[in-house]
């Protein structure tokens, strides 16, 4: 891991342009999308189940 870190002309670290690991988009929508759908059964109050 001897990445020389790249600075710009006002000396701000520049991100290396690499790829992500293969699938990280389709990980990242099936968390979200999942997410979504747990946050709107608590909020609908199936998953309460004390009747609160």
């Amino acid at each position: 891991m001897s990445e020389e870190i790249k600075r710009n002309e006002k000396g701000e670290i520049e991100v290396l342009g690499h790829s992500p690991w293969p699938g990280y988009r389709k990980a990242f929508y099936v968390a979200f999308t999942l997410g979504i759908i747990y946050l709107s059964l608590a909020f609908s109050g199936l998953l309460s189940g004390g009747g609160h």
